[in-house]
């Protein structure tokens, strides 16, 4: 059975061109792909730029006339855009910017991991906290415009310990999405405990496809089967990641994932949430 994604949005869509690696995509394809099997959205991610600007372009160049499909954009707090960076994140959510990150590979938890050091990035890297593991100033000011923009916080790739301070300081009052939250091959490789427990705290649990399906993937679906059921269906957001030369194409990968999620045993309807209804109420859409 093939599960119907009508209706879906990927909140985790990398594209090309990249400085670090090769991408199956450019953003016109990413966003034409997703228009065609029937999304309601894509939101465009890059760790070097941001992104709203260009979402606003293939936008109006993909879907110009349908209000029912929505090409967004972010923001990544990396060195790129002068780490946790209030003003740059400011610009980001007044040009339409839907997702501001943490620090992704310029975060002090892959510089630490020797993924920063793979892609030729500087340390000693970006942290969101103080020596004392209290939020620094200018980590409290970003959440303070999430929140004013309405936008989501996605946890980027910060440690495992920088995870909760942030979950329990923001989901009380704003939208918190664990990025691919078991990947391991970049961030805290967070287990399903601490999704579960984060996930109490009120974040919602992004898990992605590159962790399971394509030439990088380190679980199988099975396992990701089990995290959703120690999560609960109503705070996962099914995503991609792809974007990668070596991956499926992003929307086409989201199929193959849905679709071996569904042999593993969750139901067309717990997948349809997972992958439609609870990204939707994330960006503040309602499903077509």
């Amino acid at each position: 059975m093939s599960v119907d994604l009508a209706g879906a949005a990927d909140l985790h869509c990398h594209f090309g061109p990249d400085p670090h690696r090769q991408r199956s995509v450019d953003a016109f394809e990413a966003a034409t792909d997703a228009l065609e099997a029937g999304h309601r959205a894509v939101v465009l991610k890059s760790h070097d730029f941001p992104t709203a600007a260009l979402a606003w372009s293939v936008q109006h160049v993909v879907a110009p006339d349908r209000s029912d499909f929505l090409v967004a954009g972010g923001i990544c707090c990396d060195r790129e855009v002068g780490g946790v960076n209030p003003a740059a994140v400011e610009v980001a959510l007044r040009l339409g910017a839907r997702i501001v990150w943490l620090p992704t590979l310029s975060s002090r938890q892959d510089f630490d991991n020797g993924v920063a050091a793979q892609l030729g990035l500087p340390g000693p890297g970006i942290s969101v906290v103080d020596d004392s593991g209290a939020l620094l100033d200018e980590t409290r000011e970003v959440l303070a415009l999430v929140r004013e923009h309405d936008a989501v916080l996605a946890t980027g790739h910060v440690s495992a310990a920088e995870h909760y301070e942030v979950v329990r300081e923001f989901a009380r009052t704003g939208k918190v999405l664990l990025t691919h939250a078991t990947e391991d091959l970049a961030g805290p490789n967070l287990s399903a405990d601490q999704c579960a427990e984060l996930a109490d705290l009120g974040a919602w649990v992004e898990l992605c496809a590159m962790t399971c399906i394509g030439g990088l993937a380190t679980r199988r679906p099975d396992e990701m089967a089990t995290t959703i059921r120690r999560v609960g269906v109503d705070r996962v957001t099914l995503g991609t990641d792809f974007g990668q030369k070596i991956n499926p194409r992003p929307a086409a990968g989201l199929q193959t994932y849905a679709d071996a999620l569904f042999d593993c045993g969750l139901t067309d309807a717990e997948i349809r949430r997972m992958a439609c209804t609870n990204p939707c109420a994330l960006l503040g859409l309602d499903e077509p």
